[in-house]
């Protein structure tokens, strides 16, 4: 028996050895080499990849619902699509300042107004999507705060929160950006030359109306989410669980 035991040690000093051997041979080519080519990724955590398609199982358990779980869903949702109206308002430059003044005879001034419109109609329409995102954004989160009357509303009080702070950011660079009154200035009034030529002429006159307004004020976005929010009965202290789960964040050092 002793002699097998030793014969064991015997082979297991004898395999180290050889791994040994191999890490001091093989070591300078196993170090990690830095990329040689830009790798492309997302540092924005996708915590729910699945956009909560299993809400129904949650029922049961008792720690979620199922309408919680889609509030969560359509919250996220709004989120991702508010962080893209940031980016789009916050590289947006003047396209009005680059047209040229229409001139010559009625009819090349009337060619030059209809392609300034049809220079800026996409632009513009790219700002009318942040006055129709304030309407969503303020039905959803409203409907959103209502549910948060239970004691596993942490997640969509969560969710609220960062709702909240895109409406805050848009509403911050829509008020700095005073190119944004300008180009629809020079749209509407190359649309008012051309309004025979578009069709939809109607509906594009009221929803310039509602844009002029939506510009017009400060803050809109916060000011009708108020509004709303006042009028939801039991808000005040779903809205002082937000905060207060909010300062919790900021005392903790976890960001949200």
């Amino acid at each position: 028996r002793q002699s097998g035991s030793f014969g064991l040690m015997a082979a297991a000093i004898s395999t180290n050895e050889q791994l040994a051997s191999l890490q001091r041979d093989f070591a300078p080519h196993l170090e990690l080499q830095p990329p040689t080519e830009r790798v492309a990724c997302s540092l924005r955590p996708r915590a729910n990849p699945t956009n909560y398609s299993d809400r129904k199982a949650f029922d049961p358990t008792g720690v979620l619902s199922a309408d919680e779980a889609t509030g969560m869903a359509e919250l996220e949702a709004l989120e991702a699509r508010g962080l893209e109206l940031c980016s789009a308002l916050y590289t947006y430059r003047s396209i009005a300042r680059a047209l040229p003044t229409a001139g010559g005879d009625d009819e090349n001034k009337r060619a030059m107004y209809l392609t300034s419109f049809e220079v800026l109609h996409p632009h513009v329409q790219r700002v009318k999507e942040l006055m129709y995102y304030k309407d969503d954004a303020v039905a959803k989160f409203c409907a959103s705060l209502a549910l948060c009357t239970g004691p596993g509303s942490d997640g969509l009080l969560l969710a609220l929160s960062r709702v909240f702070d895109v409406v805050a950011v848009l509403d911050s660079i829509k008020d700095t950006k005073a190119c944004l009154s300008n180009d629809l200035s020079v749209y509407k009034r190359a649309f008012a030359h051309c309004r025979a030529d578009v069709t939809n002429a109607d509906a594009i006159f009221n929803s310039n109306n509602a844009l002029q307004l939506f510009l017009a004020e400060k803050g809109p976005l916060l000011s009708a989410l108020k509004a709303a929010v006042h009028r939801l009965p039991g808000a005040e202290e779903s809205i002082c669980a937000m905060a207060h789960l909010c300062a919790e964040a900021l005392e903790g050092g976890w960001c949200l």
